[in-house]
């Protein structure tokens, strides 16, 4: 298995590669533009948790905060267009406050499969991905070095890590309006599990944004709206739901041609 400085250097190296030809065709006529760019970007990512309504240890999940940062490169196509392949790391998941369901039989080993308490904690999944989009751009010049620009295209993400963590203290009820307590001292949900191994190690889906660029020194300065969403369910077993991620990230980033 590839280690995970491979899987982001690949995909960078292979868009400069492309690039290089380009280049060198470009310094026999005499033009001096390049034809690739390298840089770095961060920003703000809002990911969430969507269609697990049908099981309800996956329903009512919204969004929480989290961050996403990486590098992104730039193969000029010719009349605007361009090839983006980003590299960048993505905390998503998403959150659940309040009442909600937990496996009965976490509480009792001889409660039937598929049975469920309720008590009202705070909960939070996180999954963190290594995730490689490649957009295809097209530019839209508002200015001798500036433009703006949308992108769109598929992504691939690898798990890196998961964990759920919950918080709080409640009494334990067997419905989920509260009515019957089954233990009325309240319980403490003061938890962090590795949830990993539930996981699905890999992740497909697509990507796209809009964003402005603007001419700052030797490079450009960049900023970007774009969404994302997943297309493969997030758990291995789907009697723990069949959720999908989703996320916004508005970022700030830098680039140079090389």
């Amino acid at each position: 298995m590839k280690s995970i400085k491979e899987k982001m250097l690949l995909p960078l190296l292979l868009v400069a590669v492309m690039s290089f030809g380009q280049n060198s065709i470009d310094d026999e006529t005499g033009k001096t533009n390049s034809k690739f760019t390298l840089g770095v970007f961060g920003g703000l990512n809002i990911p969430s948790l969507s269609g697990g309504n049908d099981n309800e240890l996956s329903r009512d999940f919204t969004s929480r905060a989290g961050g996403a940062f990486g590098f992104t490169s730039t193969l000029d196509l010719g009349s605007n267009f361009a090839l983006r392949v980003d590299v960048l790391y993505s905390s998503e998941g998403g959150k659940r406050d309040g009442m909600q369901a937990i496996d009965a039989s976490s509480i009792n080993p001889q409660a039937p499969s598929g049975a469920f308490y309720y008590a009202d904690f705070n909960n939070e999944s996180i999954l963190n991905y290594l995730e490689i989009p490649a957009m295809l751009k097209y530019n839209i010049p508002t200015g001798k070095s500036s433009n703006f620009y949308v992108d769109f295209g598929p992504y691939i993400g690898f798990l890196l890590n998961a964990k759920q963590k919950t918080s709080g203290s409640s009494p334990i009820y067997a419905d989920r309006e509260g009515t019957m307590p089954i233990a009325p001292t309240d319980q403490s949900f003061n938890d962090e599990a590795d949830v990993t191994d539930s996981i699905n190690s890999v992740n497909f889906g697509l990507t796209g944004g809009v964003g402005y660029a603007q001419g700052v020194g030797f490079g450009h300065i960049f900023l970007e709206v774009r969404g994302a969403y997943g297309l493969t369910v997030v758990q291995k077993e789907t009697e723990n739901g069949k959720s999908h991620i989703g996320n916004l990230l508005i970022a700030l980033g830098y680039s140079i041609p090389l």
